[in-house]
């Protein structure tokens, strides 16, 4: 596809408006972010060069059971508490919450087990997922966890491959109730049978810490009526566009090779906060900022020997460097 010269302006101006806002910054740069226990996120990861590694093809049930595996498994693992999850072709869209404040080590672990299995399942031994990075966006209050539910469910349906978001035959928790168990066996030929990894792993679907007067049933029949209303939404728009729906057939062809046709934006900023509301984002951004004003103090007095204290969240030189941190406060 050719990429139009507005376009290449238009990514040229966001790149020179991010160097700007990084001389600007008061403050060394700091590429860390902070990793609070109990955090809601919505990780999203995708694949290399946008190819549809994940893409289940005609035996979708083994892939589905691959995915469910590795991610039950690790969810126990790490305590990682899975609200909704949707593997797409060419990406990934998980909402989770995370008690113990393991983010990190179970993004590692799920990443890896899943481009291992990929490459052998595929015949192949390089890269799966982009160099790009993963995006891991927090949400400021229920609505917009809400939203984020609905937007992850049915994604498959905005994206024009199925009318109906349980009819994508990927990996998807779209017909799960919250409080339901599922069970996934231990594939065959991925795992050694005498290692470490169970038979059997299982993975229940926690309902997010939101909307407390609704109890789990009634939270799953407001998004269950939500992600309609998006889906006939969606159909409206098709049906002007004379637009078709690919369909379970279609995709059952898709060869695992291909690369994502449609456009995407290049050279954007990877965001940590997402909300509708301006005002909620900025308070959010703001703290952030702060955080990071002091974890460049507490590093710059750190590299010069002297006492520092980081502030609460603080993960890497945590762990690996065995800094000093401030507790963090009960929430």
């Amino acid at each position: 596809m050719a990429i139009s010269s507005a376009r290449k302006q238009a990514s040229s101006d966001r790149r020179a408006a991010n160097r700007a806002r990084g001389q600007a910054r008061p403050h060394a740069r700091v590429r860390a972010r902070p990793i609070l226990p109990s955090t809601s996120y919505k990780v999203t990861r995708r694949c290399l060069e946008r190819r549809m590694f994940l893409a289940p093809g005609r035996a979708p049930d083994e892939i589905v059971n691959f995915i469910g595996y590795c991610l039950a498994y690790t969810a126990a693992k790490f305590g990682v508490q899975i609200h909704a999850a949707v593997m797409m072709s060419d990406h990934y869209h998980i909402d989770l919450t995370d008690p113990r404040g393991d983010l990190v080590p179970w993004k590692q672990l799920f990443n890896s087990l899943i481009a291992r299995g990929i490459n052998a399942q595929r015949g192949r031994f390089d890269s799966v997922w982009s160099g790009d990075g993963p995006c891991d966006t927090c949400r400021p209050n229920d609505d917009e966890t809400f939203k984020d539910l609905v937007y992850t469910i049915a994604n498959p349906v905005d994206a024009g491959l199925v009318k109906w978001a349980r009819l994508w035959p990927g990996f998807t928790t779209a017909d799960w109730r919250f409080g339901e168990t599922r069970t996934f066996k231990r594939p065959e030929g991925l795992f050694d049978p005498d290692g470490n990894m169970p038979e059997k792993a299982t993975l229940t679907l926690v309902r997010p810490p939101i909307f407390s007067e609704l109890d789990d049933d009634a939270l799953y029949d407001k998004l269950a009526a939500a992600v309609r209303d998006v889906e006939l939404e969606i159909q409206a728009d098709f049906r002007a566009q004379s637009r078709r729906f690919m369909g379970p057939r279609k995709l059952a062809r898709q060869h695992w090779n291909r690369v994502a046709m449609s456009f995407e934006e290049r050279f954007t900023v990877a965001p940590k906060v997402a909300a509708s509301s301006v005002w909620r984002r900025l308070a959010q951004l703001q703290r952030d900022r702060d955080w990071e004003r002091k974890y460049a103090e507490a590093r710059a007095a750190w590299r010069m020997g002297k006492p520092a204290v980081f502030p609460a969240g603080t993960y890497w030189l945590r762990r690996f460097a065995g800094v000093s941190v401030a507790q963090h406060p009960p929430s």
